[in-house]
């Protein structure tokens, strides 16, 4: 969804307007979770929107993840981004290594094995997310989901 070069909720007031973000969550069938690593661990800015996004927002909505550098990103978000908000992350993920050499405009920037590789998985593993959407949302909408004497899962 486009934005209009607005900046919403925390980003530009510094105090979350759940109104700013929560349509474009809510209205959200999936999610493409890309996530650098930042010294070991997912960028705090990231753990930060887990901690604000509600399982009204992305609850039981699948997700792939997709990290630049190496799987610890992939290991920290499925242990503890999803349980109180209970996004759905797929059993697939995107590891991209050596970044600079894939996914160029220019194709002489590219490695020609590895940019070729990639572009494949990352299709494939979007084909398997859509497959997930598509499965979830009869899930969602059955309303078995929707009960508040268990919010934060326990």
């Amino acid at each position: 969804m486009r934005t209009t070069g607005k900046q919403c909720g925390l980003a530009a007031t510094g105090v979350y307007q759940p109104s700013l973000r929560s349509p474009w969550l809510a209205a959200s069938d999936a999610f493409v979770i890309i996530a650098p690593e930042w010294h070991g661990q997912v960028p705090a800015g990231l753990k930060n929107f887990f901690l604000i996004a509600g399982k009204n927002e992305v609850g039981h909505k699948p997700a792939l993840i997709v990290t630049v550098s190496s799987a610890y990103p992939v290991a920290k978000l499925r242990m503890s981004s999803y349980k109180n908000n209970r996004i759905c992350y797929i059993p697939e993920q995107v590891i991209i290594r050596n970044v600079e050499s894939v996914l160029n405009t220019n194709p002489e920037d590219n490695s020609p094995d590895a940019d070729s590789y990639f572009r494949e998985r990352i299709l494939w593993s979007l084909q398997v997310l859509r497959a997930y959407a598509e499965a979830l949302k009869p899930v969602r909408e059955s309303g078995i989901t929707s009960n508040d004497s268990f919010g934060f899962g326990m």
